[in-house]
């Protein structure tokens, strides 16, 4: 297998919470070695590239802030190419700070939810962008709620229902779109997060290969791994997270890793670079 670059999801691949995952220090230290770009491309949007790679960096993780990709990211960026605001109209952030950031990055628009009621109402806001935050509140959903039926365009940077933390699974981004689409009865108009075409679309446009000389390393066969494969990319799967081999048993074709390793240093004899 030639490979020219790694994407590599974060929440059980490269740590859980405030741990490394067994063998990513090593495997991805080996990646660099060899020569490999790497993106960390991660659906979890709370958190702002630069602390992302300062907590891989704590670990032990060679990391730069542009080399994180978030699904709050891979919004703003599809937003502005396919989806660009109306004149005189924003973009409403739900979620953790990383959701207002992204949408600075490309210049759109925002309007916070506690400033919608004062600048004329829901209809001000041309779409709704919804990402994972710890701290989201009633009102913010509420207001996502009150967008949504309006008729704003609405993107949920993912719906993972899980998030996995040292304790175990918590409520992830797609327990709290749930909430909004079960108030408003409609479901996002976009998800851009993995397995969904944005999330690799937007990677790939900026570890800037093609997507047959890229592997995705990924612990969840219905997002990491489907969606690369979809997307034309090669994968393997690590078995520090969610899925494990009885899963993969279970699974379609579809959902089928090339690669299957305990770790990540198990992938290392697999690549080449070229």
């Amino acid at each position: 297998m030639t490979v020219r670059g790694l994407l590599c999801d974060l929440d059980g691949v490269v740590y859980r919470g405030g741990t490394a995952c067994d063998g990513a220090v090593e495997g991805l230290q080996a990646a660099r070695e060899a020569g490999l770009p790497i993106l960390f491309l991660t659906n979890n949007a709370a958190r702002l590239p630069g602390e992302v790679a300062a907590h891989l960096t704590a670990l032990g993780v060679q990391a730069e802030p542009d080399e994180v990709l978030n699904s709050s990211q891979v919004a703003a960026s599809y937003l502005r190419q396919h989806h660009p605001v109306p004149e005189g109209r924003f973009v409403l952030p739900i979620g953790g700070p990383g959701v207002t950031a992204a949408l600075d990055e490309q210049g759109i628009p925002v309007i916070e939810p506690s400033e919608v009621l004062g600048h004329g109402g829901s209809e001000i806001v041309a779409a709704v962008v919804q990402g994972y935050g710890a701290a989201v509140n009633w009102s913010e959903l509420a207001e996502a709620t009150y967008a949504v039926s309006a008729g704003a365009y609405w993107v949920a940077t993912n719906t993972d229902a899980t998030l996995p933390t040292e304790r175990g699974q918590a409520p992830g981004n797609g327990s709290l779109v749930a909430a909004v689409a079960h108030a408003s009865g409609r479901q996002p108009d976009l998800v851009t997060g993995k397995p969904h075409a944005p999330a690799f679309e937007i990677a790939l446009q900026r570890i800037g290969l093609p997507a047959q000389d890229v592997l995705m390393i990924g612990d969840r066969l219905d997002t990491d791994i489907a969606g690369a494969k979809q997307a034309g990319l090669r994968t393997a799967l690590v078995l520090t997270g969610v899925h494990g081999r009885a899963e993969v048993d279970r699974a379609e074709a579809s959902h089928h890793p090339d690669l299957i390793a305990d770790t990540i240093p198990g992938l290392v004899p697999h690549w080449t670079t070229g």
